[in-house]
């Protein structure tokens, strides 16, 4: 037995130290542990008949596009499953979906399995899955092209049976059905050569949904059961005793088909923000997640639920995730997988998903939320009812806030918090797990990257440190190869802990660095930490930073030290015997670390500021820095839009962490445009920006080609809401239909050549018409810019006209950042006109969930909030953050409206 003395501890001593074994814990936490199906159908495990509760993601490395997105960035994707599947641990997911282009690419036309590299890393992803503790859904049958995204239009080389079938006929057609059942019975008879156990066997497969988002035939009950009952045959004529499931959400009406039917469960999907915005999406949508009614369907009862799919798509926030748990075990759900985790070589790039995009490098907020969500799916009780927004913001030990886009866990046990946050936890003396990104009172810490502490025993803890990770492009836009969307900076920063067992006393040891292989408690060969493959276009001359020596123990004295991204042993005492430190962390390696190497970058920085400041106040110019190191200088210049910049620079201040500010007085800039450029200086380089330009203002011959603006509006000045010709690729519309994909909205002139207009309607769609039509607008950011002066906000101007006709009625919604909305219906003629509502004639109502929620259309609307709405509230402008539009269709029979469409050149908010 060994003592190591911290306190002392060198470099030399460090390389000395023989590493831990993880070969002493090799079957601890494996994903081994059976479970059955109880009669109430409710899905236990075997050895503790405890109700299954399972949380992690789909996975797609092995297939499709992110097989192809893997070698694009040159890795070894076997070296790629590794790492992600240490992330999925290191996170607490405890489950994986695998659904697999098997049925294109390793397949022929009568469905009989072709073993190739895909089936092999299928192999060996379930292997090490396993290994990580993590259980499977599989999913044998895709249906999808697999061309999606970067071999559309392509001549396909696949050979797999659904080449030849039409989606809408793969359960109609006998010699589909056929293929189908044949491959699903080859590929679970398959024998798996990393774990010599044939896939119907596999103990990590708990679950078998049989084909993935299948084409329903409702109105063929008898068809439809037949179709369900001769897949499930296919599974249990090989064998396999795994719980079956089949796609409900795709078309609730099959409902009836699976109650008649074998399959044991019912899968469902959940994407509540929509698909595909191009765009980061902004707003409160914890009203978009209250419920989900239709998994209640009476048909249903009695079989177990799980969700195959959902993502709060094209949203960066830290509070839907937990949200979306609480509603799934609400509704009963025992397994939910997030659609897809981005591998950690492809997540720089965003390659995976455009509209998806979760990895706990890369978006380290979103990520913590999603580990609060994998507890809230383990701790809360199934089919309990937690009210409606905003009461569902607190359920049992955690909340969500969406002021300051937060989600936490205050347990007993755990403390979890994404952002930051003032909660006081509950019982820091019995906390054995910390998460976070932001600060609480538990940690103090201004870098950007998420930060796991796991106690090993009174007074020794774990830390996990993440780089800083800044946002340099909007990662929902189209991906594109070598495009950078996500960077990581390796800085070191102050961190204080506050915790009881600790105290304000105690040392800090490196045990692995992200910029070095500091391996100090492992037997095992050290972790290479694998670099992305970073085409040219990504890098800079600049120099990457340099791999630092490791710092030696820290005394934390006033419990503050200085952290690096890597592992540390945080401990009281000097002296520590290291066969008291265990070879791994529930299912992570002691001294485990993945994250990629660090990158050479060109000098970035972003603003963060408004277009718009009241002239009567100061302007806060806020920006953030995307640089390998922190800047010596950084400088603001402002000037009036085409003039001579105003005087010397102003010095800007680092606020926290890569942020910098400068104030400019109240009053001391005139209304006007203005325009303004930060410089930054780095040991030699001065650069300004936006445009990256060399040099900065004042020296020859500097030159800015971009610059950013903003301007100062006099007090009184109507704020325009709505600018057509500007915010037209910013709208959301409702969905009518899952096969009207495109919106139905044009830009047309204004009154005049300086104007454009919105030209809403709703075209004839024969069944598929809907009762109403409508477009959203995001307009928070314009709105809290001007807080003060909403306050005297009196009226809104609204400037449209009737398209083909003669009268047509708009609905014009504003909706608070709580949800409740404020109405007024406003009635065009055949000649532009200026409608003027005053606000206190605009009457509480509902609104509609914008974009809309995929599947169906049982959540179309956003009630008014519990709370909200009584005959002595009014509307609260400051609040405002959605603008919404609605038409009806044109119909003699219910309406007196007789024109096509209505155009709507501006709206306006008026000012006392």
């Amino acid at each position: 037995m060994r003592s190591l003395f911290i306190a002392g501890w060198s470099l030399a001593l460090l390389a000395a130290l023989p590493p831990f074994s993880h070969s002493r814990q090799a079957d601890n936490g494996a994903a081994v542990r059976p479970a059955y199906l109880d009669k109430s159908g409710v899905v236990r495990w075997r050895d503790s008949n405890e109700e299954v509760a399972l949380y992690g993601a789909n996975y797609c490395l092995m297939s499709g596009s992110d097989y192809r997105m893997a070698g694009l960035v040159g890795q070894d994707r076997k070296a790629m499953i590794d790492e992600d599947m240490a992330q999925f641990a290191r996170m607490g997911w405890t489950v994986l979906r695998l659904c697999s282009w098997g049925d294109w690419e390793n397949s022929d036309r009568a469905g009989n399995l072709v073993v190739n590299e895909h089936v092999d890393l299928l192999d060996y992803l379930i292997a090490k899955a396993r290994e990580r503790g993590i259980y499977i859904l599989l999913t044998p049958i895709h249906t999808y092209d697999p061309a999606y995204a970067d071999q559309l239009n392509r001549p396909s080389t696949n050979t797999g049976f659904s080449r030849y079938f039409d989606r809408t006929e793969m359960g109609t057609n006998p010699i589909s059905i056929a293929a189908q059942a044949n491959y699903i019975g080859q590929l679970l008879n398959h024998v798996n050569p990393y774990t010599h156990v044939a896939l119907k066997d596999e103990p990590a497969i708990l679950f078998i949904e049989v084909i993935n988002e299948p084409v329903h035939h409702p109105e063929d009950l008898r068809g439809s059961v037949n179709y369900i009952n001769t897949l499930v045959k296919a599974v249990r004529d090989t064998g396999c005793k795994k719980i079956t499931f089949f796609n409900v959400s795709q078309d609730f009406a099959i409902a009836p088909a699976i109650k008649a039917s074998q399959v044991d469960g019912v899968t469902f999907g959940w994407y509540p923000t929509g698909l595909v915005a191009g765009r980061e999406r902004h707003g409160n949508f914890l009203q978009a997640v209250d419920a989900y009614p239709d998994l209640l369907r009476p048909e249903l009862r009695g079989r177990p639920r799980i969700v195959y799919e959902f993502d709060q798509a094209d949203l960066l926030s830290g509070t839907v995730y937990p949200a979306m748990a609480r509603t799934f075990r609400s509704v009963g759900a025992q397994s939910a997988t997030m659609f897809a985790y981005d591998m950690l070589q492809t997540a720089p790039y965003n390659l995976g998903w455009q509209t998806h995009f979760l990895n706990l490098v890369h978006t380290p907020k979103k990520a913590v939320s999603a580990v609060i969500a994998a507890e809230a799916m383990r701790r809360l009780p199934r089919m309990q009812s937690y009210g409606k927004y905003p009461d569902s913001e607190t359920f049992g030990d955690f909340r969500v806030s969406y002021d300051g886009d937060r989600s936490e866990l205050n347990a007993a046990d755990a403390f979890m918090n994404a952002g930051d946050t003032s909660t006081e936890p509950r019982s820091p003396a019995h906390l054995k797990r910390i998460v976070g990104f932001g600060s609480s009172p538990l940690v103090n810490y201004e870098g950007t990257g998420a930060y796991f502490m796991d106690k090993v025993s009174e007074g020794v803890w774990r830390l996990e440190v993440y780089p800083d990770q800044v946002m340099v492009r909007d990662p929902f836009e189209q991906p594109q190869p070598g495009q950078v969307v996500s960077r990581l900076l390796f800085r070191s920063w102050p961190m204080a802990l506050h915790l009881p067992d600790l105290g304000n006393d105690f040392f800090a040891t490196p045990i692995k660095l992200a910029t070095q292989t500091v391996a100090v408690t492992s037997t095992a060969a050290p972790l290479t930490v694998t670099s992305t493959a970073v085409p040219p276009a990504a890098t800079s001359t600049s120099a990457a930073p340099a791999a630092a020596s490791a710092p030696a123990t820290q005394h934390a004295a006033g419990a503050q030290f200085t952290v690096q991204p890597g592992v540390w042993l945080i401990s009281k005492r000097a002296h520590i015997d290291d066969s008291t430190l265990p070879a791994r962390i529930d299912r992570v390696g002691f001294d485990e670390y993945h994250v990629n190497s660090p990158v050479a970058y060109a000098d970035d920085i972003q603003t963060l500021s408004p277009a718009e400041y009241p002239a009567e106040g100061p302007v806060d110019i806020r920006v953030r820095v995307a640089d390998n190191a922190l800047p010596d200088h950084v400088n603001l210049w402002v000037r009036p839009a085409g003039m001579n910049y105003l005087g010397k620079p102003i010095a800007m201040t680092r606020s926290r962490g890569n942020d910098y500010v400068a104030v400019l007085p109240a009053k001391s800039l005139a209304p006007g445009l203005y325009e303004y450029v930060v410089s930054a200086a780095t040991g030699g380089r001065l650069t300004t920006f936006p445009g990256s330009e060399p040099q900065q203002p004042g020296e020859w011959p500097f030159h800015a080609n971009h610059l950013w603006s903003f301007k100062m509006t006099p007090s009184g000045t109507a704020l325009r809401l709505l600018d057509p010709k500007k915010d037209y690729a910013r709208l959301s519309f409702v969905r009518v239909a899952e096969q009207y994909r495109t919106p139905f909205f044009h830009i047309a002139p204004g009154e005049n050549d300086d104007e454009a207009a919105l030209e809403l309607a709703l075209p004839d769609l024969g069944k598929d018409t809907p009762e109403r039509y409508a477009a959203a607008l995001y307009i928070g950011e314009t709105i809290a810019a001007l807080k003060p002066e909403l306050k005297d906000a009196k009226s809104l101007a609204i400037r449209l006209r009737a398209i083909e006709g003669q009268r047509k009625t708009v609905q014009v919604t504003l909706v608070e950042r709580d949800g409740a909305a404020w109405t007024t219906s406003v009635v065009a003629d055949g000649s532009w006109a200026t409608r003027t509502i005053p606000l206190e004639s605009l009457v509480s109502s509902r609104s509609i969930l914008i974009p809309t929620p995929y599947p169906g259309l049982w959540n179309y609307w956003r009630e008014v909030p519990a709370h909200r709405g009584g005959p002595d509230d009014h509307i609260r402008p400051e609040q405002i953050e959605r603008l919404q539009l609605t038409v009806m269709p044109t119909s003699s029979g219910n309406s007196r409206d007789d024109a096509k469409a209505i155009a709507v050149e501006g709206i306006y908010l008026s000012f006392r």
